[in-house]
C-alpha cells in the first residue's frame, strides 16, 4: 500500500458518502481482501475507513434481520439470530470463512462487496433472499442480493457504501443447509452450496438452491428448484438434482481445481446441503477437504 496517499476516517455516513463520491477512493473495514488482493488497489490512491460509523450491529426486527457494514464474520457466526435462521446457514458460512484471525477482522458486508465467485457467504444470503442497502450521492437504494453481482469482482455498486444487509424473517418454518468443499477448512471454496427449503406434510413446497465458485457470480440453480417443488425428500430426488446441478454450473479451471472436478463435486455439495435442510444429516456437517 505504499502508493496510498491519504487515509480518511469519517464519523458520519454522510461524510463517508461524500468521500466515496470521488474517484480513486475505496472503502476499508476489516481490510482483509484489500490488503492481500492487488486487483482492489488498481486506480486506488486513498482509503475510507468506515469503522467509525457505528455500523457493527446485528438488529432483529419483526420483519428483518439487519447486519451492518462493520459486523465481523465472527460476530455473525456467533449471533443467536444468525444461528437460528434457516438452521444457521449464514452463521455456518461465516464460521468457515478463512482463519479465526481473518474472521475477527473480515466483515460480512466486505465478503459481499468483494464479489468474488468463491466467497463463502453470498450463496447463503441469496438463498435467504437477502438485500443490500446502498447509500450514495443520489440517496439510498435497495438491491436484492441476487441482482447485486455482475461478474468476478464486479457488482452494481457504484461509488456507494453498503450500509447494511437485511434478510426477511417472514418464514418461520424455513430450513436450510450449507456445504463447503475446500482443500482445508480455512482455504477459499472450491465449491460451496446453500439451500433453503419449506417442507409441509413431508412435501417440499418451496426451494432455493445457490452455488458458489462454479460461475462468474453466485448461481441459483432454478431448474433444480423447480424439480424440488412438490416432491418428497428421497435419494432418487437427490440424484436427479445432482445431475441438474452438474449440467447447469459453469466452472473454470485454475491452480486449485479443474473445471471437471468442480462440476462433479458441485452435485455433491448441493445434495449434502439439501440433506441438511431436509433433516437427513447433522447440521454441523458444513465442509470437507477436497
Amino acid at each position: 500500500m505504499l502508493h496510498i496517499s491519504a487515509y480518511h476516517s469519517p464519523t458520519a455516513i454522510d461524510e463517508a458518502v461524500r468521500l466515496l463520491a470521488a474517484e480513486g477512493r475505496t472503502v476499508i473495514a476489516g481490510g482483509t481482501d484489500l490488503l492481500v488482493n492487488p486487483r482492489y488497489m488498481v486506480g486506488v490512491r486513498e482509503v475510507v475507513d468506515i469503522r467509525g460509523l457505528a455500523l457493527d450491529y446485528v438488529i432483529v426486527e419483526p420483519a428483518w434481520l439487519r447486519i451492518g457494514a462493520g459486523t465481523t464474520m465472527r460476530s455473525v457466526a456467533h449471533h443467536p439470530a444468525a444461528q437460528s435462521l434457516a438452521d444457521g446457514i449464514l452463521a455456518r458460512g461465516a464460521a468457515v470463512c478463512g482463519s479465526p484471525n481473518i474472521r475477527n477482522m473480515a466483515t460480512l458486508v466486505g465478503n459481499v462487496a468483494s464479489a468474488l465467485p468463491s466467497a463463502d457467504t453470498p450463496p447463503s444470503l441469496i438463498a435467504l433472499n437477502a438485500q443490500a442497502v446502498l447509500v450514495g450521492a443520489n440517496g439510498e437504494r435497495v438491491v436484492p442480493l441476487e441482482q447485486f453481482f455482475t461478474g468476478p469482482a464486479k457488482s452494481v455498486r457504484a461509488r456507494e457504501l453498503i450500509r447494511e444487509l437485511r434478510i426477511p424473517l417472514d418464514e418461520s418454518n424455513i430450513h436450510g443447509g450449507f456445504y463447503k468443499i475446500g482443500r482445508t477448512a480455512e482455504d477459499i471454496s472450491l465449491v460451496n452450496a446453500a439451500t433453503t427449503l419449506i417442507i409441509r406434510d413431508g412435501i417440499i413446497s418451496e426451494a432455493r438452491l445457490v452455488l458458489g465458485a462454479v460461475a462468474p457470480t453466485p448461481l441459483r440453480i432454478t431448474r433444480a428448484e423447480a424439480a424440488l417443488r412438490g416432491q418428497q425428500a428421497t435419494e432418487a430426488l437427490w440424484r436427479e438434482i445432482a445431475e441438474i446441478v452438474r449440467a447447469d454450473v459453469r466452472p473454470i479451471s485454475d491452480q486449485r481445481a479443474s473445471a471437471a472436478y468442480r462440476r462433479h463435486v458441485s452435485g455433491v455439495a448441493a445434495v449434502r446441503a439439501l440433506r441438511q435442510a431436509a433433516g437427513l444429516t447433522p447440521r454441523r456437517e458444513e465442509w470437507r477437504h477436497a
